[in-house]
């Protein structure tokens, strides 16, 4: 049977039992001794019992009242509890996000972001996810991601594709190697010198063909799937590698150094992706325009020269 009873009454009743007395509970509510008890009557008339036993001098739980009042406050408590949640995920005081994106993008773009969105919303935490491209659109269209970073714009109706920069190819080589007394070098230079790769299917490897294709060279010497990977092997000595711009060495590396690559120059285009028609929280949307922004601040760093 549903009774006309409001949270006002049932808080009105727990606060006059705290306060033990109506004029005090009715100045911490910020309303009228009237008021207040309207709405305590108007509760137990709804319930058809009597919960305060009134004198002239002091207010009392009546028997019932007393069996009534534990639950009462525990759903008050509890309903506080989730309205405080809630403006907390609305105001970024705490809340999850899970980013899938490229390893390359994880290497160079993502700690940069995390680092600055941390610092705004220490509450928030992030997983990062370093899968492949098919992957991150799989992520997306389950919800086990909120955001992906790809360098394909996702092309199904279901996925919304921003772009967020324009990645150049160099190639990268230890300090003490022959090519680094150039300026630049071509594809060429590289297969001659030994060239290593990431290995097939991803994104990366998939730009790299394109150079190697016109030189009628398919197969690299050797393969790793992850960039971190090849930048040892390069340490190592292993070989020279093609990797773009977001995954090359730091350019104070005490070791490995990297020059642009020509004939052709390859490029890749990152973009950030998120399902269509499913909203982002409150701390998805934040980290959305954090990654915009250090992206901008990228591109604003290649147009100056790199």
């Amino acid at each position: 049977m549903l009774m006309n009873i409001d949270l006002r009454q049932l808080r009105a009743f727990a606060e006059v039992v705290q306060a033990g007395s109506f004029s005090r509970a009715a100045r911490k509510l910020g309303v009228s001794q009237s008021a207040l008890s309207q709405a305590v009557r108007q509760l137990e008339d709804e319930l058809q019992v009597r919960l305060l036993d009134r004198t002239t001098r002091s207010v009392q739980l009546s028997k019932v009242g007393a069996e009534f009042l534990p639950g009462i406050q525990r759903l008050l408590a509890d309903l506080d509890h989730q309205i405080q949640d809630l403006r907390d995920l609305r105001e970024h005081r705490r809340g999850h996000v899970t980013v899938a994106c490229v390893p390359s993008v994880a290497l160079r773009l993502m700690p940069v972001v995390l680092a600055n969105f941390q610092r705004e919303y220490p509450m928030v935490s992030v997983t990062l996810k370093e899968v492949s491209r098919h992957q991150i659109i799989a992520g997306l269209r389950s919800g086990d991601a909120e955001l992906g970073i790809a360098n394909v714009p996702g092309e199904d109706a279901d996925l919304d594709a921003t772009k967020l920069l324009t990645d150049r190819f160099a190639l990268v080589m230890r300090r003490d190697h022959q090519l680094a007394s150039q300026s630049t070098v071509n594809w060429m230079d590289g297969v001659a010198a030994g060239m290593i790769a990431m290995a097939t299917g991803t994104g990366i490897r998939l730009e790299m063909e394109r150079g190697l294709q016109e030189l009628g060279r398919s197969s690299p010497l050797h393969e790793a799937e992850h960039p971190a990977t090849l930048l040892a092997m390069v340490e190592a000595g292993v070989g020279v590698a093609p990797l773009p711009g977001l995954a090359l060495p730091a350019t104070d590396h005490p070791v490995l150094t990297f020059r642009r690559l020509l004939d052709p120059v390859i490029e890749r285009d990152l973009y950030l992706i998120r399902r269509v028609g499913r909203d982002l929280s409150p701390a998805g949307r934040a980290l959305y325009r954090g990654i915009q922004l250090v992206a901008q601040s990228i591109r604003e760093r290649t147009a100056a020269g790199w």
